[in-house]
């Protein structure tokens, strides 16, 4: 007999079903990098996760649909659940950030563990997506949500009259997609060997220079800005007179 002992306790239901989920999420990450999309098979990930097949099925459905929820996993590991630029790190940074250069860096530094982590998992949805269209709509799927986060710290940069003269923000933020990419990511890390620290400091220093206008411009710029206001009025809205 246990007296003495209290019951051991069990978590409830939902805490249960979590506990599956992060199982299956677990398993699915190493299986997904180590056999790609196609060689991944759900019999692995169950065997890898200690479930059932049939669980796995329960909670995520198809392997399509578990890969997407995989790479929102691995962004909510990192930033939490509020999406990365409506975090309130992300605003309190921008805040402070006196100039694109501090924007641009700022964002970089809250998202290089971000991408490298997803990097991976975005290469076996684009490889996978080559032949399966399901595949294929997962990787569409979070790269239009990478464009939507770019867009928004390229309206940041517009607003601050810091991106470089003639650069349309569209331009930008596909400049911003391929420099801070999964591709590129990849390139120098499995094919180059730089370490991340390496690829961090690229990425700030190369984005700086293809966005921004230089330092001299861009503080043109915004006192322009500020003070076009002044220039255009009359002489009694300057001094205050009546």
């Amino acid at each position: 007999m246990n007296e003495g002992k209290p019951p051991k306790r069990r978590g409830t239901r939902r805490e249960q079903a979590d506990e599956s989920r992060r199982k299956v999420l677990t398993a699915a990450y190493s299986t997904f990098l180590e056999y790609g999309y196609h060689g991944a098979t759900m019999a692995e990930i169950a065997a890898r996760s200690g479930l059932a097949v049939q669980t796995v099925s329960y909670f995520f459905g198809t392997k399509p649909r578990l890969l997407s929820e995989l790479v929102t996993a691995a962004v909510r590991f990192q930033m939490g659940d509020a999406p990365p630029l409506e975090s309130d790190k992300w605003e309190r940074a921008v805040d402070r950030a006196d100039t694109g250069a501090h924007v641009l860096e700022t964002f970089v530094d809250l998202g290089h563990e971000v991408l490298r982590i997803v990097s991976p998992l975005m290469d076996v949805a684009r490889i996978g997506g080559l032949t399966d269209p399901d595949v294929a709509e997962v990787h569409r799927f979070h790269e239009a949500w990478r464009r939507r986060d770019f867009e928004h710290v390229v309206g940041v940069l517009e607003e601050r009259g810091a991106l470089k003269e003639g650069l349309a923000a569209p331009r930008a933020a596909d400049v911003m997609l391929s420099v801070f990419g999964p591709e590129l990511y990849l390139a120098f890390s499995r094919g180059r060997g730089w370490s991340d620290d390496e690829i961090k400091a690229w990425m700030r220093g190369t984005l700086v220079e293809l966005l921004l206008r230089p330092p001299s411009a861009a503080a043109s710029t915004a006192t322009t800005g500020a003070t076009a206001g002044t220039e255009a009025a009359p002489p009694h809205a300057r001094d205050g007179s009546a």
